[in-house]
C-alpha cells in the first residue's frame, strides 16, 4: 500500500514539474520576444519575480523526486 502511495505522489510531483517547466519555457519566450521599449522597463520584474522562482521550484521538485526514487 505504501509503495502505491509513493508512486502516486511521484506521478503527481512529476506532473507538477512538467507544468512548471512549461511555464518557465513560455515565460522565457515572452521575455525574449518582448519589444525593446518594454524590455528595458519590465524585464527585471518577470525575470526576478517570476522566472527565477519557477526555475528554483523545478530544481526543488527534481531533488524531491530523486530522494523519493532512492527510498
Amino acid at each position: 500500500m505504501a509503495i502505491v502511495l509513493i508512486e502516486e505522489v511521484m506521478m503527481g510531483l512529476d506532473e507538477i514539474k512538467a507544468s512548471l517547466e512549461q511555464a518557465v519555457t513560455i515565460l522565457t519566450d515572452i521575455i525574449e520576444e518582448m519589444h525593446p521599449d518594454l524590455e528595458t522597463r519590465f524585464t527585471p520584474v518577470p525575470e526576478t519575480s517570476l522566472r527565477h522562482p519557477l526555475q528554483s521550484r523545478v530544481s526543488l521538485l527534481e531533488h524531491l523526486l530523486e530522494e523519493l526514487a532512492a527510498s
